[in-house]
């Protein structure tokens, strides 16, 4: 008696509504996973212009790489990055990731480097990795942070130092 009603239980769990169900799951499953990837690549944050000049120890830092990380309290995705390469005078731009001019208005950790892996070879007798000049407390330990205002700046200086 007792596998009788399982083998209805069984029979009724896959009858025609249950396929419905199941389609309408992956149906919603699929809906969902689209829109996901939809918000993804979109950019809702707004960008404003930001640009300044890099020192170390009061000289221009040339050909360094100015990098802007969007931070928020707990919240996952706040914006995309910002990254700059310093001139001459150690002036900068940034350019989002995905190179539109700007940074997202907002909180950001702000590292600095002299160099950066795609950097060419300043002569030929260049041998192995450069070394970083600027300390770890202005890059990969970096706890400098910056405002970016809605109404952009060119006021984004730093003045690093060296121990």
């Amino acid at each position: 008696m007792m596998k009788r009603v399982l083998e209805e239980d069984l029979t009724f769990s896959g009858g025609c509504g249950d396929r419905k169900e199941t389609m309408h799951r992956k149906l919603s499953l699929l809906v969902l996973l689209l829109l996901l990837l939809a918000g993804c690549g979109s950019n809702d944050h707004q960008l404003a212009t930001v640009s300044g000049v890099v020192t170390l120890d009061g000289e221009p830092l040339v050909g360094g790489v100015v990098n802007f990380q969007p931070v928020a309290g707990g919240e996952a995705n706040v914006g995309v990055g910002s990254t700059a390469r310093t001139d001459e005078q150690g002036r900068f731009e940034l350019h989002t990731i995905d190179n539109h001019p700007g940074a997202v208005v907002g909180s950001h950790r702000v590292r600095i480097y002299s160099y950066s892996p795609e950097s060419a070879p300043v002569g030929d007798t260049d041998t192995g990795e450069p070394q970083e000049r600027v300390p770890h407390r202005y890059n990969y330990r970096s706890k400098v942070f910056f405002e970016v205002p809605a109404e952009g700046t060119s006021e984004a200086n730093f003045e690093l130092t060296t121990p």
